[in-house]
């Protein structure tokens, strides 16, 4: 009689072995899934470490950190807010055959037209400028992606704030 029940008893926990086994199996799978998936998602660490490097390439090609694109005056200005990292290079921001553009993603819509002449042509390292453009009919919108274009230099995927 003793010898059944310790059988029984030993099927049972036997059973309840097997049952955690699986769920932590389970566990471990559904764990390594989403940290694979999480790191090809577009808010990812790797899209931001992409952004970083594209952002790093442009200031070396135009000597500009950009700052912010925002709208202003009630959404029919583009602010475009730049640090000078390197005058020189950042002279190409005033270029009147090529001023600085903005490139809607979704729709392609250009927006280059600057709202005002540049008053000063020598540029200082650290200080932050604001470049203009009017943004036609109010096309654009807060929360748009622009590419923005400085000279031959491309910056792609800006939130407009």
């Amino acid at each position: 009689m003793e010898n059944s029940l310790t059988k029984k008893s030993n099927t049972f926990s036997d059973l309840w072995g097997v049952i955690l086994l699986v769920s932590l199996a389970a566990v471990l799978i559904v764990l390594a899934v989403w940290m694979i998936s999480s790191q090809f998602r577009p808010d990812s660490g790797w899209e931001q470490n992409r952004q970083a490097l594209a952002q790093a390439a442009f200031e070396e090609e135009t000597g500009i950190r950009i700052i912010r694109v925002a709208m202003t005056a009630g959404g029919g200005m583009l602010d475009l807010q730049y640090q000078v990292v390197d005058p020189d290079k950042a002279l190409i921001v005033h270029d009147d055959d090529n001023p600085p553009a903005l490139i809607e993603e979704s729709t392609k819509w250009l927006f280059a037209t600057p709202f005002h002449d540049h008053a000063f042509r020598e540029l200082h390292t650290a200080v932050t400028y604001h470049e203009l453009i009017t943004n036609g009919d109010g096309l654009l919108n807060r929360g748009s992606t622009v590419t923005l274009t400085v000279g031959e230099a491309r910056l792609a995927h800006v939130r407009v704030q």
